[in-house]
């Protein structure tokens, strides 16, 4: 297996919380993990397959940017479930070199996983190009199930912050023209399963939970969130319908697939409600949606900003097994 990547480090460009207001329990399960008891590795062996490049974006300007895949995989010629993940970047940038080991991991329980490029505000990109680029990733996925050993009738995607925000909007946009690329057309059903791990939703209400400080700032300014809704420079009292157009909740139906929410209730950069007002949004439509929340647990591993261990909560043996279990529910051969 190839080592560990580092952990990226960059200024974020929002304010972070001061204050966060308790989580409401009312519809979700309140999950009490252990940080030191944390997930397995190395218990069978995996393969890899590094920069796999699924596609070819054309960029603002005329240039174009090869789109690339890292494959993980049990060794072996089985046919197993694919999980598509998405890392977060704040829609500044998308690494997907992140979050190795917890793939790893979800590899080893049995699944092919693989973390994909999206493009986002710094290659001049908008929520509807994020979501196309993914649709481009499952399409050539899925192509190739023979090459990568998936089954091709067991597909999730699992994303992490802007990526948990991506992978919902795909789930609930599945079937529609606006949201896919024009070489793959849209076909409704095709995914199985969503995981979004405090992903954003409403972005005008990024900052409910947070002090008045937090809340006034996205208010009264504009941030890099208006380029990424395509209205830079616009703050969000001034664009409401594109706050709604890239809001997961506006498309929810019934007929999404089932999804899994998980948020931290000390969460200081996405509002821990961003992951609930979609969780209600589905469940009013009569889908099948669950939710945690992670008690004490931040917004991932934000070690970046001073805050040692933030990551163990959820690469907790407890946390990871809920993501598996939860893959295992929706994707192994007796659920198809």
């Amino acid at each position: 297996m190839p080592a560990t990547p580092a952990k990226p480090s960059f200024a974020l460009p929002v304010p972070v919380a001061t204050s966060i207001a308790p989580p409401d329990l009312t519809d979700s399960t309140l999950l009490d993990v252990d940080p030191d008891a944390q997930m397995s590795l190395d218990t069978v062996a995996v393969d890899s397959r590094s920069d796999v490049v699924y596609a070819t974006a054309e960029l603002p300007g005329g240039a174009r940017r090869e789109l690339k895949a890292d494959v993980l995989r049990p060794s072996g010629d089985e046919r197993l479930p694919l999980v598509v993940y998405l890392p977060g970047g704040a829609f500044l940038r998308c690494n997907k070199a992140m979050a190795f080991e917890a793939r790893q991991h979800v590899a080893e329980s049995g699944f092919v996983v693989a973390s994909v490029e999206y493009r986002v505000t710094s290659d001049g990109a908008t929520f509807h190009d994020s979501v196309r680029d993914v649709r481009a990733a499952l399409a050539y996925l899925r192509s190739y199930a023979d090459d990568f050993g998936i089954d091709p009738r067991a597909v999730a995607l699992w994303g992490e912050s802007a990526g948990g925000h991506v992978a919902a909007l795909t789930g609930v946009t599945d079937g529609l023209p606006e949201f896919s690329d024009a070489s793959d057309p849209a076909r409704p059903g095709q995914l199985r399963a969503v995981i979004d791990a405090y992903g954003s939703s409403e972005l005008s209400a990024i900052a409910a939970d947070f002090d008045e400080a937090a809340r006034l700032h996205y208010q009264r300014e504009a941030t890099h969130f208006s380029a990424y809704l395509g209205r830079p420079g616009a703050p969000f009292p001034e664009i409401p319908d594109a706050v709604r157009a890239a809001d997961p909740a506006t498309y929810a139906t019934a007929s999404a697939p089932p999804f899994l929410f998980l948020h931290g209730s000390e969460d200081m950069l996405v509002s821990p409600s961003q992951t609930q007002h979609v969780h209600q949004a589905l469940r009013a439509a009569g889908a099948d949606s669950t939710r945690y929340v992670l008690k004490g647990a931040n917004h991932g591993d934000v070690g970046f900003l001073g805050h040692p261990g933030t990551g163990l909560p959820w690469t907790s043996a407890a946390t990871m097994g809920v993501i598996t279990g939860f893959l295992h529910s929706r994707l192994d051969a007796t659920e198809r």
